[in-house]
């Protein structure tokens, strides 16, 4: 058991597996155009959230600054969260967790942490 003496927040990070379908190098802009029904999923789910500062083009913005990139065929252990302070961290902590698949892409939830 680890007793944390500091400092808690609500803040947790939830870690996916996320595997380039394809025979092309993708990166991270290129999944957040592929799937651009999350963010809308998210503003339907968690409405507290500023609509104008949620949306897709903030989405593709925070994916190039947070860019990953995924060789032909790689799977990628990739975490997100909301503790990070950006927006595809929040938005992809919560809309990973059931899985899904796009056409270059394919992920799944691989654990979560506080």
């Amino acid at each position: 058991m680890r007793i944390k003496s500091d400092f808690i927040t609500n803040s947790s990070s939830t870690n996916y597996i996320i595997i380039n379908k394809t025979n092309q190098v993708k990166t991270l802009v290129d999944f957040v155009e592929e799937t651009p029904h999350l963010i809308e999923q998210f503003i339907n789910s968690y409405n507290w959230h500023d609509k104008n500062k949620f949306n897709q083009k903030a989405m593709l913005i925070s994916a190039a600054a947070n860019n990953a990139t995924w060789q032909p065929g790689e799977e990628k252990y990739i975490t997100f969260g909301d503790e990070d302070g950006t927006i595809i961290g929040g938005v992809f902590d919560y809309m990973l967790r059931d899985g899904g698949e796009s056409a270059s892409f394919k992920w799944k939830f691989a654990s979560h942490a506080r």
